[in-house]
């Protein structure tokens, strides 16, 4: 071998040498930049993205869509869970045991027994064995799933004290309190379903989740509302299971709730594959009537006369209203700031009210909506 190919050699093997020793010391920095950035994220617990007022009842749509096989007051308690839990999460973001007083429970649900700590009992054993699975809407069948996850992990009954201390696995938690654009959720007032049954509970989530939809309808596969209903074996003849499962709902939401529901049925061939389901609101048609009202109230005030008249409220008063604002939908939706959660929303609210003399003009519509009097003020 001639010199200038020894030299070449030699000066490839330097060459490649010298790229291997930096890519390692590459890979070692990049670790120690990255490493404890995984780390990090790997420990981060989801947050809470915003705080509804307990008289709400949120929860993430994977988790309203899931197959529960769940009886009324298991259904219930559920439910009930759904604002305490926020509550606490909000106040420990790592908070997992969860209180529940069977009087609170037994006066949410107008239930009369003296006897009904053992009953609570009872339904919290029964939850610590049951699991829910996901369904899976474009194969029209349930996610299958190795790993299961009850509802309730632990109950601890305090028999002195008329509690129940549970224990929530972290993704029930999860989906009880985080809600963005990557997890779609739907919230409804607690009240609305008080007094429905088990199959009322059940449609009036799936049709308050389509709510938001400008076309007001949505259609399930018929294999999807036997196993949300619970009725893969019973009612085999469909008209059977329309009329003593979707009939009944409907009767039982028309009469405790302002939704309103209609359906149809899509065959192939003799069989009914669909069930097509029409709604609406009735609480939007009188908001509209409420708004037109809001806008003359509005235009009204533009009379500097009347402006005059406006007056700041009290501390009292603003506390009082600021949470009733806040947790009107028409005006939180026009005045939240985007990210704004509940609580500095509502502080925002009293602190302007009591000092911002031109805000309280601006809130004046809604205020009197609310009930507010200005000669109270």
């Amino acid at each position: 071998m001639d010199n200038s190919q020894q030299n070449l050699q030699s000066e490839t093997i330097d060459k490649n040498t010298i790229m291997q020793l930096m890519r390692e010391i590459m890979e070692q920095e990049g670790r120690k930049i990255i490493a404890p950035m995984l780390e990090e994220k790997m420990l981060e617990q989801p947050t809470v993205s915003k705080i509804y007022g307990e008289e709400w009842i949120v929860l993430q749509n994977r988790l309203l869509n899931a197959i529960s096989n769940l009886e009324l007051n298991e259904r219930r308690l559920i439910m009930f869970l759904s604002p305490l839990v926020r509550k606490e999460v909000d106040k420990n973001p790592y908070q997992s045991t969860f209180i529940v007083r069977v009087k609170d429970f037994q006066d949410e649900y107008g239930i009369k027994s003296k006897a009904y700590y053992q009953e609570l009992e009872n339904i919290c054993n029964s939850l610590q064995h049951k699991t829910y699975e996901f369904w899976n809407f474009s194969a029209n069948k349930k996610y299958k799933s190795k790993v299961k996850v009850t509802w309730i992990t632990k109950g601890d009954y305090k028999d002195n004290q008329g509690e129940v201390h549970i224990d929530l696995h972290n993704d029930v938690i999860e989906m009880l309190t985080v809600f963005d654009k990557t997890n779609p959720f739907t919230k409804y007032q607690r009240q609305m379903i008080v007094k429905l049954g088990c199959y009322g509970i059940i449609l009036f989530e799936l049709i308050s989740s389509c709510l938001h939809q400008k076309n007001k309808t949505k259609a399930y596969t018929i294999e999807y509302l036997r196993e949300k209903f619970n009725c893969i074996d019973t009612y085999p003849v469909i008209s059977e299971f329309k009329r003593n499962v979707l009939d009944k709902a409907i009767m039982d939401i028309e009469k405790h709730t302002p939704l309103r529901i209609t359906y149809t049925q899509v065959k192939k061939g003799r069989v009914v594959t669909e069930i097509v389901f029409s709604f609406e609101n009735l609480d939007d048609s009188n908001k509209k009537v409420k708004n037109k009202k809001s806008e003359q109230i509005e235009f009204n005030l533009e009379d500097a006369g009347t402006r005059n008249n406006i007056k700041l409220l009290s501390s009292k008063q603003a506390d009082f209203f600021a949470n009733k604002l806040a947790n009107d939908q028409n005006f939180s939706g026009k005045f939240a700031k985007v990210g704004e959660d509940m609580k500095p929303f509502v502080e925002r609210l009293s602190h302007e009210l009591q000092r911002d003399i031109s805000q309280v003009a601006v809130y004046m519509p809604y205020l009197l909506e609310l009930g507010f009097k200005q000669a109270d003020s």
